[in-house]
C-alpha cells in the first residue's frame, strides 16, 4: 500500500507527479486529508492541484505551518479554504483576517478550466461539521469562523 509518498512517485499514465507528499495520508472524520507541496514551487496558492488523485482535501503550508485546504468533490477542485493572508472582498468589502478562514468556491468552465467566484464567504454550519475537524488536526490554531 505504501505510505501516501508512493502514489505520489508517477500518475496513473506512468509519468512523474508535480506534486511531493510532505507527511501520510490521513483521515478525521471520514475526511481524507493530505499535506502536499508542488515541486520547485514557491508558497503560493498554485501549490494545490485542480484535480485529486485519493483524497478528498489537500491541504499546503507556508512559513507559519499549514495555511489552505483545497476540496474535491468527483476529484474536481469544489473550493478552497484559506486563512494564510488576511482577504479583503472586492466585491462587499467584507474582511478576514489572517488565521480565519475564508472560503472561495470554484466552477468548472466548457473548457475544463477552473475559475475562482471573486468574494470569499464564511464556511457554513455543514462545512464547520464536515470539515472542521479536519482542518483543526492539520492546523490546531486555524478560525473556522470569527471569533471561533
Amino acid at each position: 500500500m505504501g505510505n501516501g509518498a508512493d502514489f505520489f512517485s508517477r500518475d496513473e499514465k506512468g509519468r512523474r507527479s508535480e506534486y511531493e507528499s510532505l507527511e501520510p495520508a490521513r483521515t478525521v472524520n471520514g475526511v481524507k486529508g493530505h499535506l502536499i507541496k508542488k515541486k520547485g514551487d514557491s508558497d503560493t496558492h498554485t501549490n494545490l492541484p485542480f484535480y485529486s488523485n485519493t483524497s478528498d482535501v489537500y491541504f499546503r503550508q507556508n512559513e507559519n505551518g499549514v495555511c489552505q485546504a483545497r476540496v474535491f468533490i468527483g476529484q474536481k477542485t469544489y473550493l478552497d479554504f484559506d486563512w494564510s493572508h488576511t482577504h479583503t472582498n472586492k466585491g462587499d468589502g467584507r474582511k478576514f483576517e489572517r488565521g480565519t478562514v475564508h472560503v472561495q468556491v470554484w466552477k468548472q468552465n466548457k473548457d475544463g478550466t477552473f475559475t475562482r467566484i471573486v468574494d470569499a464567504r464564511s464556511m457554513s454550519n455543514a462545512e464547520m461539521k464536515k470539515y472542521g475537524p479536519i482542518l483543526k488536526d492539520f492546523c490546531p490554531s486555524v478560525k473556522l469562523r470569527k471569533g471561533r
